[in-house]
């Protein structure tokens, strides 16, 4: 398998919709974690790795629509893969990673690969974070869909708080700093998933 995935959703939800969490109220969701952070984080691990050079597996950068209507994007790149999805060794998701409060992150899906939690152990702990881990791979965001077709799956993912699916997701509450730090957190470890001798085994 000589393929890995990053992958962030860049829809929200327009003027609000049956998913806003501010009913009868019409106005713009902004949605600058939820998920503008995914996406920007997207870009920016991508331009990191292309500075670096090139690397032994293939990794593909995908920007899914319609997550917040039932993972439609990612659902319908399973179906219909760019490249075959016997070749992804693993899938790499950004959702909400804007909102970084004292260094804690949360990292889903540790369970679904082989060598997953030391991997993140070792390269949160160099950077500096405090990390919480879940292990299961199924969830609200675009990895259930990889899960779904046996595909280890890591999720990135700072947190919910009072502003998630309302017009008060805006731009000044993101922590920019945090974003680049998530970002080189990632980058570091697509870099470990694209280089290591044998991909990480489905659990």
């Amino acid at each position: 398998r000589d393929l890995v995935i990053l992958g962030a959703h860049y829809d929200h939800l327009g003027y609000g919709d049956s998913n806003s969490l501010a009913p009868g109220e019409t106005a713009v969701h902004h949605g600058a974690d939820d998920n503008a952070s995914g996406t920007a984080m997207l870009l920016e691990v991508a331009r990191r790795l292309r500075a670096a050079g090139p690397l032994p597996r293939t990794v593909l950068f995908v920007a899914f629509a319609g997550e917040e209507r039932g993972l439609l994007g990612s659902g319908h790149y399973t179906a219909n893969p760019l490249l075959p999805l016997s070749r992804t060794a693993a899938m790499v998701n950004l959702d909400m990673v804007g909102r970084l409060v004292d260094d804690k992150l949360i990292i889903h899906g540790t369970g679904t690969g082989t060598g997953f939690d030391p991997l993140v152990d070792r390269l949160a702990e160099a950077a500096g974070f405090t990390l919480a881990k879940e292990p299961g791979g199924f969830g609200p965001s675009d990895h259930s869909s990889f899960y779904a077709r046996k595909i280890p799956v890591l999720h990135v993912f700072t947190g919910s708080h009072a502003d998630y699916h309302r017009p008060s997701d805006t731009a000044e509450k993101i922590n920019y700093e945090g974003l680049v730090r998530i970002s080189r957190l990632n980058a570091a470890i697509i870099r470990r998933l694209a280089k290591a001798p044998e991909p990480p085994g489905s659990v």
